[in-house]
């Protein structure tokens, strides 16, 4: 990651693309709310809302029932704002329900850098902006409306704010810029009844100018402030997954692309940062939930973790080949989960344990081209 000061990280979040060439590539911003109850501590579950604005490369694609056609997706104007044409998305758990296309529309949305905001008009208007150090995110879905502000609590460079650029063949990238954990206050309104919220928040904006991979992925919030993230982009046979046969069964990574794990320790102020990992996904009965089966090590550190998911929503994603008859399919799902256990030890014998974090985790299978 480039270390820069916060005031420049900040800014990275409101520029739009330096360039906006590569066929195919996707820009979002991403949040998602933990929104806390008395017994989220306790058993790291809560109810959860994840909502991004993006805009992609392509004349037209279809996300669920949204067929979205934007011929032009990045426009600028003449008074350094820009007019985006793409789509707002989110799903929200209510705790007991999932609500997959609780936002799902296209919208003309307005980036204003220099105002730090970024709207989303349309029948289930959002918008998000930055004001001093909060981050306020309001959402309208029918008679359901949320104003999350999430902010920074802990100022250590693990958290973030942190950018990075990944430079791969053909001129394609990978950049973005996240914070790993904040902390949540705001309302919601449901009915004509508001009440007060509270939780924890994660952020991520990313420009991917290239293919999408298939990934398993995972975040997680503890009690003591700690976070625990993973990632294995990988390549195989779930690529072939809803193309060439229906479904996918997911398994240990054959191939994998990159393998990163990071555990940020809040009481001690410590990090444990690791390129190697294997992820072991089994499936929780008929259900679509999964269980991740987690074991990590980096420099003096190994790490075990199994996280379980409750819950499911799928963006799926289809395109046209071409010229050809055939379209393309890709599945992104995520699954709000808890990172029931968690144990790192070092090699001079020292013990971490944590447990119950509340987070979210994601696999994808298929591909986009």
């Amino acid at each position: 990651m480039a270390r820069q000061n916060r005031e420049e990280l900040l800014e990275s979040i409101w520029q739009p693309p330096r360039e906006w060439k590569t066929p195919g590539a996707w820009l979002w911003w991403f949040w998602i709310f933990f929104i806390h109850d008395e017994n989220t501590k306790k058993t790291g579950k809560c109810r959860q809302l994840m909502i991004l604005w993006s805009i992609k490369k392509d004349k037209e694609i279809v996300c669920n029932t949204l067929d979205i056609r934007q011929p032009v997706q990045l426009e600028p104007r003449v008074d350094g704002t820009f007019r985006l044409n793409g789509a707002a998305a989110a799903w929200y758990f209510d705790g007991e329900r999932m609500h997959e296309d609780f936002v799902l529309e296209t919208s003309h949305m307005s980036l204003e850098p220099r105002r730090r905001s970024l709207f989303a008009p349309g029948k289930t208007p959002s918008s998000f902006s930055q004001h001093g150090e909060n981050f306020i995110t309001k959402i309208k879905s029918g008679a359901h409306e949320f104003e999350f502000v999430a902010r920074q609590s802990d100022l250590h460079e693990a958290v973030g704010p942190t950018h990075g650029t990944t430079p791969l063949p053909g001129g394609m990238m990978i950049e973005g810029t996240r914070i790993e954990s904040l902390s949540l206050s705001g309302s919601e309104s449901h009915n004509g009844k508001k009440s007060k919220l509270a939780g924890t928040a994660y952020f991520q904006k990313i420009l991917l100018a290239a293919p999408p991979p298939q990934w398993y992925w995972g975040l997680y919030h503890f009690s003591d402030g700690s976070f625990f993230t993973y990632m294995v982009p990988y390549a195989g046979r779930a690529t072939l997954a809803d193309n060439a046969w229906k479904g996918a069964r997911l398994q240990k990574p054959s191939f994998p692309l990159k393998q990163d794990v990071f555990l940020y320790h809040a009481p001690s102020r410590r990090v444990y940062e690791g390129a190697s990992l294997t992820v072991t996904p089994k499936q929780i009965g008929k259900a679509e939930n999964y269980l991740h089966e987690l074991e990590g090590k980096g420099a003096g550190f190994k790490i075990t973790a199994t996280a379980r998911s409750y819950s499911h929503a799928c963006w799926s994603f289809r395109k046209k080949i071409g010229s050809l008859p055939a379209r393309s399919n890709f599945r992104y799902n995520e699954y709000p989960a808890v990172l029931e256990s968690l144990e790192l030890v070092t090699d001079g014998g020292e013990v971490i344990t944590l447990k119950n974090g509340w987070g979210n985790m994601e696999n994808s299978w298929g591909f986009i081209i």
